[in-house]
C-alpha cells in the first residue's frame, strides 16, 4: 500500500536527462509507482538533440508532482547541481536516466532514515547488462577475473556493507576498504539530507569521470549517522558508451585516483582515523570495482523488470 504523503517528509529525486528518449519513461514510470508517494521529482532535460524534451514534457503533463526543467548542455555534473538547487524535499535521491527502482525502494530509504536519524542511507544494487553490451575491462582487471574464473550473469547484485546502523566514522573504515566500487562511490543508490548539501554548498565536480566518487567523498566529512539496508532496489543499467568505458585511460583513472586519494587522507585526517586507516589509503588507487568482486548471492527472480 501506498504511504499517505500527508505523513511523510517530501524526498526530492533528481533526474537529469540526455538523448533518453528511448528509455526515460521506463525510468519515470518506476519512480511513479513507488509506494512512497510524497515525491518531488525534478526531471533536466541538458539539452538533448532527439526527442527527449517531448517524451519530458508528456511525462511532466502525466503527474503534478514531476517538474521539468529544461535546460542547455552543461553536463550530467551540472545538472545534478541545478537539481539540489531546486529541491524542496528533507532527503534527496538520484536517478540515471537509463536506471530504474523496485516499487518499494524509495520507502525503504526512508523509513531507514527516519528510524535513526540519518545523515546517508545507503543500500545494494542491481547492476543490470543488456543483451547487446560490450564489456570494457582493462588489463588488470581481466587478469583478475580470469584468477577468479568468474563468468557472472548478465544481472547481478552487489552491496559490501552489513545492514545496520554505523557512526560516519565506522561508515568511513568500511568505505576505504572498497572505495572505487560504485556501491559506495556512486550518489544513486543512496538517499542524502537536502540541509547537510546546503549548509556546506556540496557539489558534484565537472570532472571527466568518477565525479560521483569526488561528491560521495566530501559528503563523508558530514556523516554523523548512516544506515546501511538490506534491500536490493536500485537497477543500474551499464553502457558501454558511456564516458567512463569509452574515454577514459588508464592514465586517467590513476590520476584521479591519486587526487581521491589525497582527499581521504584529508578527511580521514579530520574524522580522526587517518592513523588506522593509512594503508587502506595507500592502498586505493588501485582498489578493486564490481567488475573484478563477486556479486552477492541473491536469486535472480528477485528482480524486478520494467
Amino acid at each position: 500500500m501506498p504511504t499517505e504523503p500527508q505523513s511523510q517528509p517530501l524526498v526530492s529525486i533528481i533526474v537529469p536527462v540526455y538523448n533518453a528518449a528511448d528509455h526515460i519513461a521506463r525510468c519515470i514510470e518506476s519512480i511513479r509507482r513507488q509506494t512512497y508517494q510524497n515525491l518531488e521529482i525534478l526531471l533536466l532535460n541538458d539539452g538533448s538533440t532527439d526527442d527527449t524534451l517531448a517524451v519530458c514534457r508528456a511525462l511532466a503533463a502525466s503527474d503534478h508532482r514531476i517538474a521539468l526543467v529544461d535546460k542547455t548542455n552543461t553536463g550530467a555534473a551540472d545538472t545534478r547541481n541545478q537539481g539540489i538547487a531546486l529541491a524542496h524535499g528533507k532527503y534527496i535521491k538520484f536517478v540515471d536516466s537509463d536506471d530504474w527502482l523496485a516499487p518499494d525502494f524509495t520507502e525503504k530509504l526512508v523509513s531507514a532514515a527516519e528510524a535513526h536519524t540519518a545523515d546517508l542511507v545507503i543500500a545494494p544494487f542491481w547492476m543490470v547488462y543488456p543483451e547487446n553490451y560490450v564489456e570494457h575491462i582493462r588489463p588488470w582487471e581481466k587478469a583478475l577475473q580470469h584468477v577468479l574464473q568468474r563468468n557472472p550473469p548478465r544481472t547481478r547484485a552487489y552491496g559490501y556493507l552489513p545492514a545496520g546502523v554505523y557512526t560516519g566514522q565506522e561508515y568511513a573504515k568500511h568505505l576505504i576498504q572498497k572505495p572505487n566500487t560504485f556501491y559506495y562511490g556512486s550518489p544513486c543508490n543512496k538517499l542524502y539530507c537536502r540541509d547537510l548539501l546546503r549548509k556546506y554548498s556540496l557539489h558534484f565536480r565537472k570532472e571527466l569521470f568518477a565525479e560521483d566518487q569526488l561528491f560521495n567523498t566530501e559528503y563523508l566529512r558530514y556523516v554523523r549517522t548512516a544506515v546501511s539496508i538490506p534491500d536490493i532496489g536500485y537497477y543500474y543499467l551499464q553502457n558501454s558508451q558511456s564516458v567512463s568505458h569509452s574515454r577514459v585511460t588508464t592514465a586517467d583513472i590513476l590520476s584521479l585516483r591519486r587526487r581521491v586519494m589525497l582527499l581521504y587522507r584529508d578527511i580521514y585526517t579530520e574524522l580522526g582515523i587517518y592513523p588506522e586507516t593509512r594503508a587502506a589509503i595507500l592502498r586505493s588507487p588501485f582498489g578493486e570495482n564490481e567488475f573484478t568482486l563477486p556479486p552477492l548471492d541473491t536469486p535472480q527472480t528477485h528482480c524486478c523488470k520494467l
